[in-house]
């Protein structure tokens, strides 16, 4: 058979004669006029219908479950996503415990989290400067007594007042998702451009600068009152742990960061003694 099919192919080219021998019937021999060229033709047309044939009946009829469904694809494609978000929810999850015990430790001890200024307040420290109140800041023995620190002065208020609410929005941006805390957004969703710079809403302390990968840049400020805004998606930001914000200050700058991020957006939530707010009761267009 081997060498019937290797003188096929030899001859491929040519026509050929197949006669077909009947030793039972001398005399009535019957013969084919072929040309092998189109015999291998026909076969591989075949062997490629024969193929489309049962493609097709195993994705048409429910034996194509026997090997392979479209729910189980998308399946697989649901649990490697969940696995992914799980992954990021873990590693939120931890620095948000972190976060919750430094403030925790800074309400309970009365903490003061004032560990760093900047040089807007380099001139009230400057040697021989007198302050408003009469206070004298010199190095002269005689006054002694009546010095005290001045950051102590600048800042001991920062954390006794509440006159910084109702503030403005801190991101030009569009509003697109509410406080619902039953679905555990704690804060208000703000749609910008990518980034779009941030300010503080209020005057504080940073307690927290830090990186999360469902949440990318994450800064926590503490403010009077036992009230404290976090942003959250920041692309930068250009704070860290203990500086001294102001009201208005840039902070930070927006964009599409975090496994839970759809788009370039700030998340800004607010707490009071340690239980999260409608953000919308603090802010004004």
């Amino acid at each position: 058979m081997i060498n019937f099919i290797k003188k096929l192919y030899e001859q491929r080219l040519k026509d050929i004669t197949v006669i077909l021998l009947d030793d039972s019937k001398p005399g009535e021999d019957n013969s084919f006029n072929i040309r092998p060229k189109n015999l291998i033709s026909l076969f591989v047309f075949s062997c490629v219908v024969l193929s489309l044939l049962l493609v097709s009946l195993f994705m048409i009829t429910p034996l194509g479950a026997l090997l392979y469904t479209k729910e189980d694809a998308q399946m697989k494609k649901d649990i490697e996503q969940i696995s992914e978000r799980v992954i990021g929810l873990q590693d939120s999850l931890i620095v948000r415990d972190r976060q919750l015990s430094e403030i925790k430790h800074i309400i309970r001890l009365s903490l003061d989290t004032t560990l760093t200024t900047d040089q807007r307040f380099s001139s009230v420290f400057e040697a021989g400067s007198v302050y408003d109140d009469g206070f004298y800041f010199g190095d002269n023995p005689a006054n002694t007594a009546s010095r005290v620190n001045p950051s102590g002065i600048v800042f001991s208020n920062m954390l006794n007042s509440t006159d910084d609410f109702p503030a403005a929005y801190p991101v030009n941006g569009t509003h697109t998702r509410d406080y619902e805390p039953d679905t555990y957004h704690y804060g208000v969703d703000i749609a910008t451009p990518d980034n779009e710079l941030i300010t503080s809403i209020a005057d504080g302390t940073v307690i927290n600068a830090s990186w999360t990968i469902n949440d990318g840049y994450v800064l926590s400020i503490q403010h009077a009152g036992g009230m404290l805004s976090v942003y959250k998606h920041c692309s930068s930001i250009t704070k860290k742990s203990g500086d001294i914000v102001l009201k208005g200050d840039i902070v930070g700058a927006t964009g599409d960061v975090g496994l839970s991020s759809s788009g370039p957006h700030l998340h800004l939530e607010i707490w009071k003694d340690g239980i999260p707010q409608n953000p919308a009761l603090y802010l004004i267009q």
